[in-house]
């Protein structure tokens, strides 16, 4: 079996290099919200540089940048059911890059709830892929701008704001 950086990996057309290039935006944004820290505000540039050069497989390294909004009583079981997370989410690992914003209820565990916001986008770069290999049916900048407008998904319940941005 092949490791990871040992797999042959397919290489983004123009069009989709350029999708791709729109999550720097995103990065961006989460990292100068005040609840990024200085940490994650460096690891900023290097995932920026490995989304540049998305199409040179030799850079490949995993990473995420989230932005999560949760209610705390609901995760904790203190509070048995409603909207617990609102979350945009961007992974790039095991050779794929996922886009995610939805929402979670109680109500509905294994996936979005409600009429709010949805997005889900996904590609993926192992050259053997047999599936639909880019699952692209929005825009991302739509990700991008729904998310800059995280605070009108902000509740009494619903607040406590977390950023995630790291590598491995």
């Amino acid at each position: 079996m092949k490791k990871h950086n040992e797999i042959e990996k397919w290489i983004p057309d123009k069009s989709t290099y350029s999708e791709i290039q729109k999550l720097k935006k995103f990065v961006e944004f989460v990292s100068n919200l005040k609840f990024s820290t200085n940490k994650d505000k460096q690891k900023t540039k290097e995932i920026e540089f490995l989304i540049e050069n998305i199409n040179n497989p030799e850079t490949h390294k995993e990473w995420c940048v989230c932005l999560d909004i949760f209610d705390r009583k609901i995760q904790n079981g203190q509070t048995k059911e409603g909207l617990y997370w609102r979350k945009w989410a961007v992974f790039f690992e095991s050779n794929s890059l996922e886009i995610i914003a939805e929402s979670k209820h109680t109500a509905e565990n294994l996936g979005h709830y409600g009429e709010q916001f949805y997005f889900y986008g996904s590609i993926y770069f192992e050259k053997a892929f047999t599936g639909k290999r880019i699952y692209l049916d929005e825009d991302i900048d739509d990700f991008t701008n729904d998310s800059e407008t995280y605070e009108k998904y902000i509740t009494a319940q619903l607040n406590d704001i977390e950023v995630d941005i790291d590598i491995w």
